[in-house]
């Protein structure tokens, strides 16, 4: 029988804090963002903004009080024991319901929107600090931001769509698979199962950008408070739970079609990487 976790598949889906726009959201969202990643972001955006004095000493303040706050409670403990009190719980997917992944990836959702609402209070907080011209300044440099990033992946698609090649799609899927000796017509039914995904998650990558702008909105805005942001987040709710529940079940598709040897060296070459990662925190 065929063992397959959902724990990473959860984590990479609904991993959301990508609220600093220094870098392309498709890379924030490949990355673990923690609060001093987020915090860092925030503030190299910014720079140029000639701040004074009293600004600068009161959006430390409001920066050394988030950290506190946010804190990691399990420092002291080894690297497994605070993967293990931040990991999602496993299940199994050859018996898993679909309510019991729901579940799960509710969890892992709502784990996320908390996070964010605290993140999204130090913004608003520090947006606020700034005078009507800087507000300006950042909404530009965002807008200007954003059309680059928009001509980019329209040029990029441009550029996949004049080739035709269905083989060159899901690179990164792909890519996981690469030394596993895949025979031919495993090569193939895994592009097919990337292939026909594709139209669903273009959809759920315009949901989550409309929820991100939507999001930033609203914490540049004097109607920002913790309400309205969870109001915002349960209006997302159910299309971020329905993201995650996807991305998990095509990941556990696509894992069926390896054999159990192929599968047991791709969790191998996981847990190397992880413990290569540990290394450098």
């Amino acid at each position: 029988m065929k063992r397959l976790l959902i724990t990473s598949a959860i984590v990479a889906t609904v991993g959301i804090s990508g609220f600093a726009y220094a870098k392309h959201h498709d890379t924030e969202m490949r990355h673990h963002q923690s609060a001093k990643f987020l915090v860092k972001q925030m503030v190299k955006q910014l720079r140029g903004l000639s701040l004074s004095e009293a600004q600068k000493s009161e959006i430390k303040a409001l920066v050394t009080q988030f950290k506190e706050a946010n804190s990691d409670e399990t420092k002291g403990h080894s690297q497994e024991e605070r993967r293990n009190a931040n990991s999602t719980p496993r299940l199994d997917l050859t018996t898993a319901t679909d309510a019991e992944i729901t579940e799960i990836v509710a969890q892992r959702v709502a784990k996320q929107s908390s996070k964010q609402l605290e993140f999204a209070t130090l913004r608003h907080d520090v947006f606020a600090v700034l005078t009507t011209e800087q507000q300006a300044e950042l909404d530009e440099r965002h807008s200007k931001f954003e059309e680059k990033r928009e001509r980019r992946e329209q040029t990029m698609q441009s550029h996949k769509d004049s080739r035709g090649d269905k083989q060159q799609r899901g690179q990164r899927e792909m890519k996981q698979f690469a030394g596993l000796s895949l025979s031919e017509e495993q090569k193939a039914e895994i592009a097919q199962l990337i292939d026909l995904r594709k139209e669903s998650a273009e959809f759920h990558r315009e949901t989550l950008k409309t929820f991100k702008q939507a999001q930033r909105d609203l914490v540049r805005s004097d109607a920002f408070s913790e309400d309205a942001f969870i109001a915002l987040s349960a209006k997302y709710e159910d299309d971020l739970i329905a993201a995650g529940v996807e991305k998990v079940k095509f990941r556990s598709t696509l894992m069926a079609v390896l054999t159990d040897e192929q599968q047991e060296e791709l969790k191998s070459r996981k847990r190397e990487m992880r413990e290569l990662m540990d290394l450098l925190k």
